[in-house]
């Protein structure tokens, strides 16, 4: 089984201790591929919906300055993905001793966490398939015992499986069935 050193993050979203019993998850490379492809569909979208306009303003208002909406149009679209793929590396799955915490956010403004406390865990998923198992990106399910709406679900964390084990392992040591 592979070696995950134990970290544990301050409420700046920065390591503040190593060798600690809780751990620290980020999303895989895979992730990231999804941005790929909404780059592509984002550059198709902005791209030619500013030329269309751009040639619609040429047309019926016999405008010959909107040149510059179509590349206002890919502008926009590489900063949506920046904004987009920054987000994603934003996101951390982490424990600490009160619970399994999700936190993500790239301003000041929208930076949080949501997760589900020890005391209402119910228990701890992944979903394996080959291509996971490949690229060790598991989707993560952290289930809350009395409300459906308030479990966390995570799509490509790194090594989650590894995650699992330690939230169900904690769980188990909480509640007296292993000895620590």
């Amino acid at each position: 089984m592979a070696e995950i050193s134990t970290l544990i993050l301050n409420t700046a979203g920065t390591v503040s201790e190593q060798s600690s019993p809780f751990l620290v998850f980020r999303l895989s490379w895979t992730a990231y591929l999804r941005e790929l492809w909404a780059l592509v569909i984002r550059l198709l979208l902005c791209v030619i919906g500013a030329s269309v306009v751009s040639m619609g303003l040429d047309r019926f208002a016999q405008l010959q300055t909107q040149s510059w909406l179509p590349v206002l149009g890919l502008l926009f679209a590489i900063g949506w993905t920046v904004y987009s793929v920054m987000l994603t590396n934003s996101v951390r799955l982490y424990s600490d001793e009160t619970g399994v915490w999700m936190s993500s956010g790239v301003f000041p403004w929208e930076k949080g966490m949501r997760g589900v406390q020890w005391r209402d865990l119910g228990q701890a998923g992944y979903t394996q398939s080959f291509l996971s198992w490949l690229c060790k990106s598991y989707d993560v399910r952290i289930s809350h015992r009395f409300t459906a709406g308030a479990e966390l679900y995570l799509r490509n964390v790194h090594q989650g499986n590894l995650a699992v084990e330690h939230v169900n392992g904690v769980m188990a040591r909480l509640q007296g069935r292993v000895v620590p």
